[in-house]
């Protein structure tokens, strides 16, 4: 048996629970021990002891954590702001970072992210992010096909991402809706959507120009609270959401907000909302590639669609997806039918053809078993896989939306993404 390394899974959130904890403490435990829990709210951590059925230590002191726990590496599953600090404060002490995405909020942050991954690396110390967009099946064999030749050489793609008003208007009840908390849904969101272009593309972002505004929640909204429960408009609101019927979330969530206060189902129409939920962004890669990407938080149904245009085809990826696990009443009746992907080559040598899809099982369409595969399945020596995403790929990712918010804000003006390596 391989020698077993220490974890600590800073925040105790219900994606770092499920997504880590649990499977640290039930599946992974040939190469991995779970041996503490950080957050800031010692009421979170008692709630998520209880909800995993463990005694782990935990700490509200993240130096002290690294003293006392000691471990080998953190998972950092944390707000977004604050990656960045438990990153630097991570590698400062020699230990393995891996980052729920995004790396961070902002470019200011990739570069001190940079500047501490290089001091470390004399420690051995690495800091990965849990990209879990190259994982996915459909992704994968779109890669395949990619490299391949089916297409010949790639000259532009088309990137369209909808979520509905289920999915895509929790973002607008909890903390990723003011901007400086998450660097808005091109940073929150679409970071993992730009890695993966990157990841299938094989080349960096060169220029960009982007548009956006948030014209469907925040002060667009008839009426408005602070938040869905006790609502006063509730019977005539299509966003109420009753968000403590699942026991699991009113321990983690509900029982925590006495302490810190952190509202979970916060009214989607508060003026205080600054991000985006219609954005659209014109970039280039280093190798010619042009992309024209968008992003719709509002859509009446969710999925995406990727065209990839080559010298010899057109690459097609079609996904309605299914979010009857989100929180709201709002539904498409029928809408059950149209529920699927597909991946279709447009050749002009074999003509049109339906390419089968790899099945998976698990969270994100099967990516997440995958991702803790690779992170918690092997020896913590082991060679890191092709899609496993270090810190130099998760950085051209953040930069891509860092400089779509920068453009937005400069009145659309055209930036040059690797500038913001150096400054701004």
């Amino acid at each position: 048996m391989s020698e077993r390394k220490r974890y600590v899974l800073a925040g105790t959130g219900g994606r770092g629970l499920y997504m880590f904890a649990k499977p640290l403490l039930k599946t992974f435990t040939k190469h991995c021990e779970l041996v503490g829990l950080f957050d800031h709210n010692p009421e979170r951590i008692a709630a998520a002891n209880d909800l995993l059925g463990a005694k782990l230590p935990g700490f509200t002191d993240f130096k002290e954590m690294l003293r006392a726990a000691n471990p080998d590496a953190v998972i950092i599953s944390t707000r977004d702001s604050t990656h960045a600090e438990y990153i630097i404060k991570t590698l400062e002490a020699g230990k393995r970072a891996i980052s729920e995405k995004p790396l961070c909020v902002d470019g200011k942050q990739a570069r001190e992210i940079l500047a501490a991954a290089k001091k470390a690396k004399r420690k051995g110390a690495v800091c990965y992010v849990t990209h879990n967009m190259r994982y996915g099946p459909a992704i994968s064999e779109f890669k395949r096909q990619l490299e391949a030749g089916v297409i010949g050489d790639v000259k532009s793609v088309n990137f369209h991402e909808n979520l509905d008003r289920k999915h895509g208007a929790d973002y607008f009840r909890r903390w990723h809706r003011v901007k400086k908390n998450s660097g808005g849904l091109l940073i929150h969101k679409a970071s993992h959507h730009f890695d993966a272009l990157n990841w299938l593309i094989g080349s960096n972002p060169d220029q960009l120009v982007a548009q956006g505004a948030t014209v469907f929640y925040g002060k667009n909204g008839p009426f408005r609270h602070t938040r869905c429960e006790g609502c006063p408009h509730a019977s005539k609101c299509d966003f109420y959401a009753e968000m403590w019927s699942n026991e699991t979330n009113r321990k983690l969530y509900k029982e925590a907000e006495k302490s810190d206060g952190y509202i979970r189902d916060g009214c989607v129409f508060d003026k205080e909302i600054d991000i985006e939920d219609q954005s659209g962004v014109l970039y280039t890669y280093k190798n010619g590639v042009r992309v024209v990407y968008s992003l719709t938080a509002f859509a009446t149904y969710e999925g995406w669609h990727i065209q990839f245009e080559g010298t010899k085809g057109r690459l097609e990826l079609k996904e309605v997806h299914d979010t009857k696990w989100a929180a709201g009443n709002i539904t498409v009746h029928g809408m059950e039918k149209a529920v699927g992907q597909s991946l279709t080559l447009f050749s002009q040598k074999e003509g049109l053809k339906l390419l089968p899809i790899p099945e998976a099982e698990g969270s994100h369409g099967g990516a997440d078993p995958q991702i803790q595969h690779d992170f918690f399945g092997r020896p913590f020596g082991s060679p890191p896989t092709p899609r496993m995403a270090p810190l130099d790929q998760a950085v051209q990712a953040i930069l891509i939306g860092h400089a779509a918010n920068v453009s937005m804000a400069q009145g659309s003006k055209m930036v040059k993404v690797q500038e913001f390596l150096k400054r701004g």
